[in-house]
């Protein structure tokens, strides 16, 4: 039996009357109050559908920290979770078929308690949670099964093939023959991200994607002419969810801005697809007298690279480094910028077109805030309503754009 956690009681404050049992299950790997993008995306769209439901989720505690803030977002339609206690590894099979188990257990008891499941909703990034869910829809085939992918589980950013071999065992052997019995073959190579996609290509009620490019990409590489069809037929094309305008104005962390400047913000990792080298050497050939109207603010998990590259271009003047926030704080401070930057990962020359939709655009897109993309052309971000627009990695236009907003 699964290991009982306290995050098994039912959510409610003091002595209120729970809620109704929940008919919906929610399977989601990372889930909050880890601090995860997934996670947090996962969290947006229980609060979207707006039924109780049941949560299984992994224990993340050795990877990711927590942000009780989080909690905000959907812990109030959450009737029962179960941190499953399995390895947190995230592409391993050895991870996938431990959580699998130890996930199916506690999802065959939930169901038995009440009426029975009538929808399962399953997250990936991480690919485990289609893998537990496909398993808990071949024994109990009444439940609709909605899966979404953030991203290409079986691509990564360069278009490169993500692998992670899967394992001969019964849990292969009852997913492979699921597939069959659905009128499909399963994957032949082995390889656990393609698993994960056939697997809810071949059996899922309906599949989420972000944009249509992702779609495009993931089902480029499925030979079988019938289950493309499928996939199209039962696929929607649904951008992450935004908050309510009222989460925006939940924190006010302690944070002053020279009113004298114009506030730019920049909230996320340094990637070497998504970096600040193109916005730092714009602000280096800025005029001196624009360069003192603005102000670049980058919060980052990487600080110390950030940093450096900020002492080695002599911006300090301008170029403001500060760790990560929590994500009430993250949001409010969102209102207070001036502007909102964003780039697009660079994927021009190893990808016919560009499937990554950053998901801070879904956080920026509520605060009201302009926001500049630095985009490929054509790319999802490309089509969005932003203030200020260049192309990612060309500085004399991200010049022209800095010296806007440092007139106003």
């Amino acid at each position: 039996m699964a290991e009982s956690t306290p995050a098994d009681r039912v959510t409610g404050p003091g002595d209120a009357a729970p809620p109704p049992p929940a008919e919906d299950l929610v399977v989601s790997y990372c889930f909050p109050p880890y601090v995860d993008t997934s996670a947090i995306v996962a969290a947006k769209r229980v609060r979207e559908m707006g039924r109780p439901v049941d949560v299984l989720q992994n224990r993340m505690s050795s990877e990711r920290s927590t942000d009780p803030g989080l909690a905000r977002i959907a812990d109030h339609l959450v009737v029962r979770r179960h941190q499953l206690p399995s390895p947190t590894r995230f592409s391993a099979w050895r991870g996938i078929t431990g959580f699998t188990q130890r996930g199916l257990q506690r999802a065959l008891e939930w169901d038995r308690e009440g009426a029975g499941y009538a929808r399962l909703y399953s997250r990936a990034h991480f690919s485990a949670s289609h893998v537990l869910a496909a398993r808990l829809t071949l024994l109990r085939p009444g439940i609709r099964w909605t899966a979404e992918f953030s991203d290409p589980l079986s691509r990564d950013v360069t278009g490169a093939v993500r692998h992670a071999p899967t394992q001969d065992g019964p849990l292969l052997d009852a997913l492979g023959a699921g597939i069959e019995r659905a009128g499909f073959r399963p994957p032949g190579d082995g390889n656990s991200f393609r698993w994960a996609e056939h697997l809810a290509f071949a059996l899922a009620d309906t599949l989420v994607f972000t944009n249509e490019h992702q779609r495009e990409l993931m089902l480029e590489t499925v030979e079988d002419g019938e289950l493309v069809e499928r996939v199209r037929g039962r696929s929607q094309v649904s951008p992450h969810p935004t908050l309510p305008p009222s989460f925006y104005a939940m924190a006010d962390p302690d944070y002053p801005l020279d009113p004298g400047r114009r506030h730019i913000g920049y909230f996320g990792n340094f990637y070497a697809t998504r970096g600040m080298g193109s916005v730092l050497a714009a602000l280096e050939a800025l005029p001196a007298r624009l360069r003192a109207q603005v102000c670049l603010h980058v919060f980052a998990g990487r600080r110390e690279e950030v940093e450096q590259e900020v002492e080695r271009r002599r911006l300090g003047d301008c170029v403001r480094v500060a760790p990560f926030v929590g994500y009430l704080d993250f949001l409010a401070l969102c209102t207070r910028m001036d502007v909102l930057l964003v780039s697009d990962a660079v994927t021009d020359g190893l990808l016919a077109t560009n499937p990554f939709l950053p998901s801070k655009w879904s956080d920026y897109r509520g605060s009201g805030t302009p926001v500049w993309g630095m985009v490929e052309p054509g790319s999802v971000l490309d089509s969005q309503p932003l203030q200020h627009r260049s192309p990612v990695e060309h500085t004399s236009a991200a010049v022209q754009v800095l010296a806007d907003i440092a007139r106003g």
